[in-house]
């Protein structure tokens, strides 16, 4: 009985360490970008004629590439917004530093007008990048709506 628990256990343990392995997320899936291949091979595949096959493509690369211009300028703002935040937080630091050796009047005074420049300079950089959000789903949802408008087109053809 003995023997078979320890097969079971040894089993579990190579199962238990194989499977992570195996699971294990790929970095380079990642960052692929949106090329519109796929939705080619869909297209080259399907019923539609010659004319609205070549109208499809064309879609499928208008959207692939919207979509990539409108992900690539919210990662921008995102890399802004980090570098903005980051500045701030060090500048508040440095003004604490600053203030250590003041009166204690002066020091908390200091202090809260280096808190409160840290906080609007923090929220200037997030009105920025949630307006650059907003952009990017604008620009998304219509890609989508050309491409189905597009796509209409294409087996009307």
């Amino acid at each position: 009985m003995r023997k078979y628990l320890l097969a079971v256990a040894a089993m579990c343990a190579v199962v238990g360490v194989a499977v992570p392995v195996a699971a294990a997320h790929d970095p380079a899936a990642q960052t692929t970008k949106p090329t519109g291949e796929h939705c080619v091979q869909r297209v080259q595949s399907s019923d539609l004629s010659d004319a609205g096959k070549a109208i499809a493509k064309a879609a499928c690369i208008q959207r692939a590439s919207a979509i990539a211009e409108a992900r690539a300028a919210f990662r921008a703002a995102r890399v802004s917004y980090r570098g903005k935040a980051k500045a701030a937080r060090e500048a508040f630091r440095e003004a604490v530093e600053a203030a250590a050796s003041k009166p204690e009047a002066e020091r908390e005074a200091a202090i809260e007008a280096a808190l409160a420049a840290r906080k609007a300079t923090i929220k200037a950089a997030r009105v920025e990048r949630r307006a650059a959000r907003n952009a990017r789903d604008e620009a998304v949802e219509a890609a989508r709506l050309a491409f189905k408008a597009a796509m209409e087109q294409a087996r009307a053809a």
